[in-house]
């Protein structure tokens, strides 16, 4: 497998080889905030992907109406833990704000295996000046689809539940702590709207969470049953 740069202006130039366990070859972007590979159909194929009822969607980007894919299989945010193979963490969040108070029962993140541990912790995050602040609730994703195979969501319950209230905006955070360490996975990007920008952070190497936006977001569910 080859690890790639993208240089600023969107040539690719190499600047390291390794091997990695899971995915095929692929791409890292110079910030390290992106990876890319060949999406292919994998063991888990989705067309025909449905909702559940719409009165349970507190917030999704999924691609429901693409014949052949919910989310762009072919690119995503970079997750890593400490020691994970590119040699620095990354942890990324996703912004949304329900519409209505209402009570979060399950997460749905559609995250790929490269390599190490195939598990990630998935959490939602209270807002504190633009960036992830608190943390509300948390679980762990496991056995992870291969990165750049089309196209499975991992399902996360939320026991008991979580309040949110309509018009307050959260975050939706997918990191690696010390149990998923040597975690290195792909948040897929979802395609759903390539005009409006939406809310989006970064934390690098435990530094702190770095706002930016991004019509591009990492492609999620959150559903209220």
């Amino acid at each position: 497998m080859i690890i790639k740069a993208l240089l600023a202006a969107g040539c690719a130039a190499v600047i390291s080889t390794s091997a990695f366990a899971g995915a095929k070859d692929v791409t890292l972007s110079l910030n390290k905030h992106l990876v890319l590979t060949t999406p292919r159909a994998g063991g888990t194929f989705m067309p025909g992907f449905v909702h559940p009822p719409a009165s349970t969607i507190i917030a999704s980007n999924l691609a429901t109406k693409y014949p052949k894919g919910i989310y762009f299989a072919g690119e995503g945010s970079t997750l890593c833990g400490p020691s994970c193979a590119i040699g620095e963490s990354i942890s990324v969040a996703a912004g949304f704000t329900p519409s209505a108070t209402v009570t979060a029962k399950r997460v749905e993140v559609a995250v790929g295996y490269i390599e190490g541990t195939a598990n990630f912790t998935i959490a939602i995050y209270s807002d504190v000046g633009g960036v992830p602040g608190k943390e509300l609730w948390s679980g762990v994703a496991k056995k992870l689809e291969t990165f750049g195979d089309c196209c499975a969501i991992d399902k996360v319950a939320i026991s008991g539940g979580l309040k949110l209230t309509g018009g307050t905006q959260y975050w939706l955070v997918a990191e690696a702590d010390k149990k998923e360490a040597d975690t290195f996975a792909a948040w897929n990007l979802s395609t759903t709207d390539q005009v409006d920008s939406v809310p989006e952070a970064f934390d690098d190497n435990g530094t702190g969470w770095q706002a930016t936006s991004t019509t591009l977001p990492p492609a999620y569910a959150i559903y209220s049953e």
